[in-house]
């Protein structure tokens, strides 16, 4: 059995602040020592489940989040975005995708750091329904005919996601400071949640046959909310149907509609033609900042193993 370990990154233990999710900056390298502790252990329970091969695939910005040295060493690396055979790279022969470290959607109250897909857009909707990552992510890699099952992060995005992904196993993460910085009891706190990642991640595994993959029928009518009508203005370069500052796209199926959705994002018109090109040229650029260019750490008081 081959899983796929996915990582984000706003979810992880031991991150409560924003800038531990930033690349580039000092808090961003504890947030990379937190998430790959994270990582190690749903890698653990991957193969304490059953799997026989474990891949894990960075999905946060640009990726190259992980920190690959501090990696277990069964497992392989996948850092930075791709064009085919789909923007996580050949998972074709995925059996189980266990997703560490998810966010809440674009638009929920009182979350952490919620967005979806990118912080421009107030609101994603699919045929008028708001939706999260999961949603859609879920439903693309359903689409190559691979479950999610498993996910962790804040309780709310937990909670978002296994309304889509009932059949889903899952730990939630507390996002409060207080959490991380009380020395003895953090770190107490820090070792049962993960040691949680590793027993559900190998319950996820064991009841791999049970998941099954998501999939939305089309046809699929997508409706992004940006949070401001420049934005909108700015980012619409193929001229998507637009109403102020809501773009909108119909698509036959979710493999079609998230390449639309990467279009509006990623991809302005003018570039789109050396996609490719530029996806392999910013992965080996990000592969040596993240590896050789990274900041000493900065763990802002917090339980810093």
């Amino acid at each position: 059995m081959h899983i796929g370990v996915f990582a984000d990154i706003e979810g992880s233990f031991g991150i409560w602040r924003m800038r531990q999710c930033r690349m580039g900056t000092p808090e961003w390298q504890y947030g990379r020592a937190c998430l790959t502790e994270d990582v190690n252990h749903v890698i653990q329970g991957a193969f304490d489940g059953g799997a026989q091969k474990v891949t894990v695939k960075d999905t946060h910005e640009v990726g190259f989040n992980c920190l690959i040295n501090k990696l277990d060493k069964r497992a392989g690396y996948i850092g930075g975005h791709f064009i085919r055979p789909s923007l996580f790279g050949n998972i074709k022969n995925y059996d189980l995708v266990l997703y560490v470290a998810i966010h809440a959607a674009s638009g929920t109250g009182d979350a952490f750091f919620p967005h979806t897909h990118y912080g421009i857009f107030s609101e994603v909707r699919i045929n008028k329904q708001p939706v999260c990552e999961m949603d859609i992510y879920g439903s693309y890699i359903g689409e190559f005919g691979i479950p999610i099952g498993f996910v962790s992060g804040e309780d709310v995005a937990v909670a978002q996601a296994l309304k889509s992904l009932p059949w889903a196993r899952s730990v939630a993460v507390d996002k409060r400071k207080a959490m991380y910085t009380a020395g003895e009891k953090s770190h107490r706190y820090l070792l049962e949640g993960r040691e949680k990642l590793r027993k559900t991640a190998a319950q996820a595994v064991r009841d791999a046959s049970k998941m099954k993959p998501l999939i939305k029928n089309g046809p699929l009518h997508f409706e992004a909310e940006f949070r401001t009508e420049k934005l909108a203005n700015k980012f619409n370069t193929w001229k998507f149907k637009q109403s102020e500052r809501l773009v909108e796209w119909e698509s036959e199926n979710m493999i079609e509609g998230f390449e639309m959705f990467n279009k509006l994002t990623f991809f302005p018109k003018r570039i789109y033609p050396f996609r490719r090109p530029l996806t392999f040229f910013l992965r080996q650029v990000f592969r040596i900042k993240s590896t050789y260019l990274a900041p000493s750490p900065n763990s802002e008081g917090a339980f810093f193993d």
